[in-house]
């Protein structure tokens, strides 16, 4: 009997230089490499953080230097449109805590507006939240004057509305403040604070003395249309009487209520007088 020959063994497949059986795509990727691509994304991201910080350092430092707020007017200025002009002196403080105006004159085509003396102060932290809230407002003169532009030909295009970009708080005061119009008018002590939440204008008057009297005011205005107006004026009038040696003191009260948007904007005026308490009794 021959002897019995061992069957042949099939030759294990080598693997050495070609892909695993796992991965027929060829190689995956290394680890190292992934952890090198992660690592600069993170240093990527740490210089962003790092340089924005940076930035904003560098504008709260220039927001308190004592020429920011000067600087803010200037560039104020150059955003103008074209028929406009800002002109302002003697200017210190900063953009981050208020400061003084010497000197200062917004003019169009149709008017001028200048003042003088002007304090302000302001929080410049609710900028942030898209809100301008000022400390008070201190003019010692407020001077308006129309100029003697062209009137158009063509007929005034109704308001729609009267929409601010940012929420604004500011309580103002004024010593002295004059219309340069025909009639000239000029009033005292003016006193209050206007503010305008985006969805109403309130205007509220504390004092002015205005030719012989002593007055005070609310007024409310709609941002959009219709553009409701609601305006109430109360006062107290020196009247001299003829003949006497003692003025007569006269209580005013007048209301204006209507709408001003669309060309179906109308207003309505009432208005009284009557003596006052102390001429009753």
């Amino acid at each position: 009997m021959p002897p019995h020959s061992p069957t042949p063994r099939a030759r294990s497949s080598d693997f050495s230089a070609g892909a695993s059986p796992s991965h027929p795509g060829g190689p995956g990727p290394s680890p190292r490499r992934g952890r090198r691509v992660l690592r600069a994304l993170g240093w990527l991201l740490v210089a962003v953080i790092a340089l924005l910080i940076a930035a904003a350092a560098v504008v709260w430092w220039w927001a308190g230097s004592s020429t920011s707020l000067a600087l803010a007017l200037s560039r104020a200025a150059q955003h103008l449109p074209a028929n406009q002009q800002l002109e302002s002196r003697e200017v210190t403080g900063s953009l981050r805590s208020g400061g003084r105006i010497g000197w200062l004159r917004w003019r169009s085509p149709s008017l001028s507006v200048e003042v003088t003396d002007i304090r302000l102060g302001w929080q410049l932290a609710p900028l942030l939240q898209r809100r301008l809230e000022l400390g008070e407002v201190h003019a010692a003169r407020v001077q308006i004057t129309p100029l003697g532009s062209q009137p158009s030909a063509e007929p005034p295009t109704p308001l729609t509305e009267l929409v601010l970009p940012l929420q604004i708080g500011v309580p103002f005061r004024v010593d002295q403040l004059q219309w340069a119009g025909a009639p000239a008018v000029e009033a005292q002590g003016l006193a209050g604070d206007y503010r305008f939440d985006g969805r109403e204008h309130r205007l509220n008057i504390a004092s002015v003395a205005l030719a012989q009297g002593q007055y005070t005011a609310r007024l409310t205005l709609q941002a959009q249309a219709p553009m409701a107006l609601n305006a109430t004026v109360d006062g107290t009038v020196s009247a001299a009487v003829p003949g006497g040696t003692t003025a007569l003191q006269v209580g005013a009260h007048a209301t204006l209520q209507g709408t001003l948007a669309t060309a179906a904007a109308q207003l309505q005026l009432q208005a009284r007088i009557s003596p006052t308490a102390a001429q009753a009794g």
